[in-house]
């Protein structure tokens, strides 16, 4: 498995990109390429891969959004940031937003391989899942996830960041009830502080927004004693 494995390199240097891939196919792995946001979610939304390397400096783009939104759908994806930004708030910055290795420029490409493999052996991802994207469509609403913003019927729905992480996570998984645990699991930070009412009152406020009339919710329902539908068929 870890030498088969599948890698996609976004990185926006031609020659540090060649010397990545030629590295790693030396190495025995498959290997993607991608120059900047634009193709690394083409790729990401056609194939599946076992593990993601980021530069963080894409010309126009930033890595950082896409390390968001491939959190805000795949947990398990392993995500090495490849970066020569070497300042500390940086590094904890990649980390609290999900990467799950860090490697400055300029390295060794044995380390690289060795982090990779490291990696790769203790990921806990037994399948590809989702491929990732930057929109989903869920019945009426479309949801941008680079931009966080949610739109029913091409309508902008103005909502916080957290109402529009419960209605992805819900529009993630259409038709399931949903324990109130497994949405403070998925949706809220630990480091959050969270309490039963807290989700009460976010269920709430997102029915305001997406429903005709939310006393009498038709997408998102509660299933008394286990937890939350969501129904984009209304």
């Amino acid at each position: 498995m870890v030498e088969s494995a599948r890698i996609l390199v976004v990185e926006d240097n031609a020659p540090i990109r060649a010397f990545i891939a030629r590295a790693l196919e030396d190495g025995g792995f498959t290997v993607d390429q991608a120059e900047d946001e634009s193709t690394a979610f083409s790729r990401l939304r056609r194939d599946c891969f076992d593990l993601v390397l980021l530069d963080l400096r894409l010309g126009d783009d930033d890595g950082m959004e896409i390390l968001k939104t491939i959190r805000r759908q795949d947990d398990d994806l392993p995500v090495i940031i490849v970066s020569s930004v070497q300042d500390i708030k940086t590094k904890v910055g990649g980390f609290q937003t999900g990467c799950d290795d860090y490697i400055t420029k300029p390295f060794q490409a044995e380390e690289l391989l060795w982090r990779i493999r490291r990696l790769l052996r203790r990921s806990v991802r037994e399948s590809c899942g989702e491929l990732i994207r930057q929109q989903l469509e869920a019945g009426p609403f479309m949801l941008d996830i680079t931009t966080l913003q949610a739109y029913r019927n091409g309508v902008l729905l103005e909502m916080r960041k957290k109402l529009f992480d419960l209605l992805l996570f819900l529009a993630q998984n259409p038709e399931t009830v949903l324990s109130k645990e497994i949405i403070h699991q998925r949706v809220w930070d630990y480091r959050d502080d969270l309490n039963e009412n807290s989700l009460y009152v976010h269920i709430h406020q997102l029915r305001t927004l997406i429903e005709d009339d939310p006393t009498r919710p038709r997408y998102l329902r509660t299933v008394r004693g286990m937890g939350f539908s969501f129904h984009p068929g209304g």
